[in-house]
């Protein structure tokens, strides 16, 4: 047999040119091949649910993505399912209200991106599908956020640092923010903390409430959100408020939160926290120190100016505007007691209760 390179050079030329042609042959056999591959994307059955989870073998078996230069749709069906699985993984952990809210804008976009798939594209009736089971996703993010939506009120004013005048849908009602302690107005910190509640909650400023009782003075206790955060909780964690813990039970499901809170306000010394020997709001009104310090605070009650004896009964204790029937014996009350032990007078202009007059 005649080796290769011993062939006359036209014999040469035409082995080349049969390489060449088997050569194309398998190229167009391999096009041909690729082309008749569907046109879908990978993954497309697998919900937000489970999109997570998804095995090798569900992979494995999906078709492969076949897109043209000039065709957006499957990056956009993959962007629609991205968004999907975020909305899923935050379903999971959504609470409060507030955070189904924001699982409802997750599965608004995710829905808003498979309606800008076009009738003509392959993938039209694909995400139509997913369409349909992300709105049942939003359906349910929507009626749990609606169940956990909390009545609302608009702030009238603020008294100390826990305690504020609400205008609800039954008219306005003195709210006692639960589960914490404010300072008392006349004890140290207890301007700062009333300050403090009053940036938080401005006049005007809507509010979201969980009540939670009555307590003797007649004032609605109930914890305040304010764009979603418990604003009690806020002023522990800054230190402007202590935990009531006799009544933490009204915030059981998150007294933890409310321990921890003050756990750190205390080691960073913030506000209250920052004296040598804090008295504890509850001792104070009582004339008392749980800490004995050098010089016991003044008494919660001081000795009145005149005979009292045509005064409420709350005299004894600690009286709101709430309890009384006129402006003029909210007056006599503060002209009475000097240093304004019952803060009538929030503004500190003489005048008591002025929604009374």
């Amino acid at each position: 047999m005649t080796p290769p390179w011993a062939r006359p050079a036209h014999a040469i030329a035409s082995l080349a040119q049969n390489v060449q042609t088997l050569s194309l042959l398998g190229l167009l056999i391999l096009a041909t091949g690729c082309s008749s591959l569907p046109s879908s994307v990978t993954g497309d059955a697998t919900g937000p649910e489970t999109a997570a989870d998804t095995s090798l073998e569900t992979q494995s078996s999906a078709p492969a993505v076949v897109q043209a230069p000039d065709d957006p749709w499957p990056q956009r069906y993959s962007r629609a399912l991205d968004q999907g699985m975020a909305a899923a993984v935050a379903t999971q952990t959504a609470q409060s209200a507030s955070d189904w809210r924001q699982v409802q804008g997750q599965w608004q976009a995710a829905i808003a991106t498979l309606a800008t798939i076009p009738t003509t594209s392959d993938l039209f009736a694909t995400a139509q599908q997913k369409r349909q089971e992300y709105e049942k996703n939003l359906a349910y993010a929507a009626q749990v956020a609606e169940a956990k939506t909390l009545p609302t009120a608009t702030v009238v004013s603020v008294g100390d640092g826990d305690t504020l005048r609400l205008q609800g849908q039954g008219g306005p009602v003195t709210i006692r923010v639960a589960c914490i302690d404010a300072p008392e107005a006349n004890q140290a910190f207890g301007p700062e903390a009333g300050l403090r509640l009053r940036q938080l909650l401005s006049v005007g400023q809507a509010v979201e409430v969980r009540a939670i009782e009555r307590d003797r003075y007649d004032r609605t206790v109930a914890e305040i959100y304010s764009g979603g955060q418990s604003v009690g909780l806020q002023l522990v964690r800054e230190g402007y408020a202590v935990v009531y813990t006799q009544y933490l039970v009204g915030c059981a499901a998150t007294a933890n939160d409310y321990r921890q809170a003050e756990a750190e306000a205390r080691t960073a010394r913030r506000n209250f926290w920052s004296q040598a020997n804090p008295t504890m709001p509850w001792d104070f009104r009582r004339g008392g120190s749980s800490s004995a310090p050098a010089t016991p605070p003044p008494a919660a009650t001081p000795v009145p100016a005149v005979d009292p004896s045509s005064f409420p009964a709350c005299v004894a204790t600690d009286c709101n505007c709430s309890d009384f029937a006129t402006w003029e014996q909210a007056q006599a009350v503060l002209d009475a007691f000097p240093g304004d032990p019952h803060r009538l007078d929030g503004d500190n202009d003489g005048i008591a209760c002025e929604r009374l007059r």
